[in-house]
């Protein structure tokens, strides 16, 4: 017994420290994947028969579904991180008046979708695609599912409401601030800087169903790249004339409104913008790691098998001295 009890405590101390370091050291990856590379990624239809989606993109479009344009840009200022293609379809392409850069590809999802196109439409760089020119089904599943690991984050700013205005205040020791709003209406939203890093991340989690962004949306500029709006109950998001510097990742949602978009926007589908401009800012969101918080159950479970050992400790006797050979 007391053999067992020597060899056998410090395994089982090992395993529970083992085991507490492995719950708080896992970690969510933040990762749009192959989103970032896109000024919108959608997984159904942008717009409609009856109204183009968008009008001035400065990236690159992709839709699962049908692609509807008129009257506008697309690709015409593509950065760095951008997609190959400045319009990919799942579906069908309609295209009127318009100026695209660079190439098309639709008939992704759908080998028996059509273009349709004006008869002076160039289309020497419109081709038709497959399947491995882009996985949306795998794209949504990836996303879905991090929009809503992404909700379950723990908070660690505060948000001011005050006169219908919020102001983030953030942790200046964080190297990702994560900030909860219950609000339907996102308005005139500020980030106070002093209480954030200048490298810090931003992610914002809206947890209504129907969001409306307007206002103003002060001093995000400068974390544009870095700042994500988590909308993963949300089934409509509209904005109203305003100007949103990050990423949108609403994977339920119907998108619509007007305003000025500089990140990556996911939706499930997208109406009419109303002269709407979607610019690819770098590539999208950057990719953050953030660390778990241990479950209150996982410290219970490591007091708890600090406990037993100590408790085995006190009852296994002291091993008498060995008397010396002769």
């Amino acid at each position: 017994m007391k053999l067992f009890a020597t060899r056998t405590l410090p395994l089982i101390s090992a395993a529970l420290f083992a085991f507490a370091f492995s719950a708080s050291a896992q970690a969510t990856v933040v990762d749009l994947g192959v989103a970032n590379g896109y000024s919108a990624f959608i997984f159904g239809n942008i717009g409609s028969s009856g109204a183009s989606g968008f009008t001035s993109v400065g990236g690159s479009i992709a839709a699962g579904g049908n692609i509807y344009l008129d009257n506008y840009n697309v690709g015409t200022n593509k950065k760095p991180g951008s997609a190959v293609n400045s319009v990919v379809a799942g579906g069908n392409l309609n295209t009127g008046w318009g100026t695209l850069s660079g190439s098309a590809v639709y008939g992704v999802s759908n080998p028996n979708a059509t273009l349709t196109a004006p008869q002076w439409f160039p289309k020497d760089n419109i081709s038709k695609g497959n399947a491995s020119t882009l996985d949306f089904a795998g794209a949504k599943q990836q996303l879905t599912t991090l929009s809503g690991d992404v909700a379950k984050l723990q908070s660690n700013g505060t948000v001011i409401s005050q006169y219908g205005n919020m102001t983030l205040v953030g942790n200046v020791n964080a190297d990702v601030n994560i900030f909860n709003i219950d609000a339907s209406n996102l308005h005139n939203l500020t980030l106070d800087l002093s209480s954030l890093k200048s490298t810090a991340s931003i992610i914002i989690n809206g947890t209504a169903t129907d969001i409306t962004m307007s206002g103003g949306f002060d001093n995000f500029a400068s974390f544009a790249n870095r700042t994500l709006f988590n909308f993963a109950n949300a089934t409509t998001t509209n904005l109203q004339n305003v100007g949103i510097n990050g990423s949108i990742l609403a994977p339920h949602s119907a998108f619509s409104g007007s305003g000025d978009m500089n990140g990556t926007l996911i939706a499930n589908s997208v109406s009419s913008i109303n002269r709407g401009h979607v610019a690819m800012n770098g590539s999208g969101f950057n990719t953050v790691n953030v660390s778990a918080v241990p479950e209150p159950g996982t410290y219970a479970m490591l007091l708890a098998g600090l406990g037993l050992l100590a408790f085995m400790r006190r009852r296994t006797p002291a091993r008498a001295p060995q008397a010396a050979m002769a």
